[in-house]
């Protein structure tokens, strides 16, 4: 079956428009990457449409807009651009070569062509091209034999030392495709290993992330283990057992519409990336999370729910057989996604039903009376105020009242008492 066949029919437009676009401009385009070979595989879906260009493709980018519409981001340090058209988004490269002044640093670029391209890659399944043009496949590096071999094999020695990421985009190779990493290849990673912690944190982040939205993200952290990615870094994280149980709650935390990112006030993206990262800190000690948080830049809402759920994991159990407005008053100050975490990896039943309890129900339960009830039955503003509201919420809470008529008889005895002024 033709790749082209494979492709959903927003990407079937891509491909067309790309193809013809470069035709015009008299420009050679290929599909590189991941798509050729996921449809070498045989694979039901092709997700992600890379294309390289030798010759200018801003040029190639901004006559698609022009044709086609959508947005165009360039990035002119690198030579390449995002064409968004409707819900797609297609990464067009110009063919180069790469140095770089030192491992883990970003790469020096300059035009070059295909070949020069192909052999700058990762691995070499990965080192494939299909011309637009015929739609032949170009495989200078052997990836189809790799492919059928099922093998990871890096294309030179310094590869992860130049970059130091793709050992964790091993990781997740690896694990999604069931390959596994020849010889040499792990022999070179382990090279780029000390090198791993002069990446940004942001650099670091993304390669993780992507890992994070894996079905299975288990597997390739299981192999960053293995591999000592995370003791080269000085971090500790799981024993690689706990993973897949810990990875379990993640998902059954994602599929718990009383969990919604809407609810949490956070994208499901956003979601599914804390919740990984939580996977990965969860009773690992203040040291393992203030690492994470002074390496990787977090968005402060991440940033606080790793913290707090340090906090979380702390309370004890014997806290949670009190009382609702006690266990409320516990659980307050944690913000909704610190809850989720916390719910997501807590064991004891008790804890786990009172952040849930907390995040539905809890945080939700307000009195019927307000100041204005208050100024209204001529009680003078005050710090009073605060308590008495504080203690009809209780009330609600504990069940202590269970409608309007109840809570104003309440409030009555309150105001009658002397040792409520608070």
């Amino acid at each position: 079956m033709r790749l082209i066949e494979r492709l959903s029919p927003a990407q079937r437009f891509a491909f067309e428009a790309i193809r013809t676009a470069a035709e015009q401009l008299g420009i050679a385009a290929y599909l590189v990457g991941g798509a050729v070979r996921d449809w070498l595989l045989g694979l039901p879906t092709i997700d992600d449409l890379d294309f390289v260009v030798e010759g200018d493709a801003l040029a190639l980018a901004h006559r698609l807009r022009e044709q086609h519409g959508g947005s165009v981001q360039t990035y002119p340090r690198f030579g390449t651009a995002t064409w968004h058209i409707e819900a797609l988004a297609v990464d067009i490269a110009m063919a180069r070569q790469e140095t770089y002044p030192h491992p883990a640093a970003l790469p020096l670029v300059a035009p070059s062509t295909l070949a020069v391209d192909l052999h700058r890659r990762d691995y070499t399944v990965n080192a494939m091209a299909l011309r637009l043009s015929d739609e032949t496949i170009v495989d200078p590096l052997g990836g189809q034999r790799d492919l059928r071999a099922r093998v990871l094999r890096a294309l030179h020695p310094r590869s992860f030392v130049d970059d130091p990421t793709r050992i964790l985009r091993g990781a997740r190779y690896a694990a999604r495709l069931g390959f596994k990493v020849e010889p040499s290849t792990r022999a070179w990673m382990a090279d780029g290993l000390p090198h791993l912690r002069a990446l940004s944190g942001e650099r670091m982040k993304y390669d993780l992330e992507l890992i994070f939205e894996e079905h299975r993200p288990e597997a390739a952290l299981a192999l960053l283990i293995a591999w000592g990615v995370f003791r080269a870094v000085r971090i500790p994280v799981p024993a690689p057992e706990a993973l897949p149980i810990r990875f379990e709650r993640v998902r059954e935390t994602l599929s718990d519409a009383r969990w919604s990112p809407e609810s949490l006030g956070v994208s499901p993206q956003t979601l599914r990336h804390a919740l990984g990262w939580g996977a990965l800190t969860y009773q690992m000690g203040q040291l393992a999370v203030s690492r994470w948080v002074e390496w990787i830049p977090f968005t402060h809402v991440v940033r606080d729910a790793l913290v707090a759920l340090g906090a979380l994991g702390s309370l004890s159990a014997a806290l949670f057989r009190s009382r609702p407005s006690e266990q409320s008053a516990l659980l307050s100050h944690f913000s909704p996604l610190a809850l989720c975490l916390g719910y997501t990896f807590e064991r004891d039943p008790a804890k786990r039903a009172a952040m849930l309890r907390e995040h539905v129900e809890w945080r939700h339960t307000r009195p019927v009376c307000n100041g204005e009830t208050l100024r209204a039955l001529g009680l003078p503003p005050g710090p009073r105020y605060g308590v008495l509201l504080q203690r009809l919420r209780a009330a609600w809470l504990d069940g202590e009242v269970r409608s309007a008529e109840e809570e104003h008889a309440l409030l009555q005895r309150l105001l009658a008492e002397p040792s409520t002024s608070g």
